[in-house]
């Protein structure tokens, strides 16, 4: 990783935690923020450590995010919309058919010039 893209971590770090003071008017989030401003700029590698850490949190949220929110989604929001669907209509998707019934379907359609205007 570029310092450039370091630097811009630790400051992303630094301003989220000075936001977080002045929503939360916590003192101990502006120490924190402090502390870790100055342990970037003295100690580089500890400032590293700092950014490593920082991506490895965004890591895990990351995985949390996708695979247990998506999850919990899934199953309160759009699995009883689909139950109650299917409840409601004997074939929604047509692929049922009945015995003796062709899968072809009659359209009887005059096709002008304006059905080739816009073919897609």
């Amino acid at each position: 990783m570029a310092a450039e893209e370091k630097v811009k971590a630790q400051l992303v770090i630094v301003t989220g935690l000075l936001v977080m003071y002045f929503v939360f008017k916590s003192v101990y989030l502006l120490y924190a923020a402090t502390a870790v401003g100055l342990i970037s700029l003295a100690i580089p590698f500890l400032g590293d450590l700092l950014v490593k850490g920082w991506f490895k949190l965004a890591e895990v949220l990351g995985m949390i995010n996708g695979r247990i929110l998506l999850s919990l989604i899934f199953f309160v929001v759009l699995f009883p919309i689909a139950l109650l669907y299917r409840m409601g209509k004997k074939n929604p998707l047509a692929l049922k058919r009945e015995p003796g019934e062709s899968a072809f379907a009659t359209r009887n359609h005059l096709y002008t010039a304006k059905d080739l205007e816009n073919v897609w």
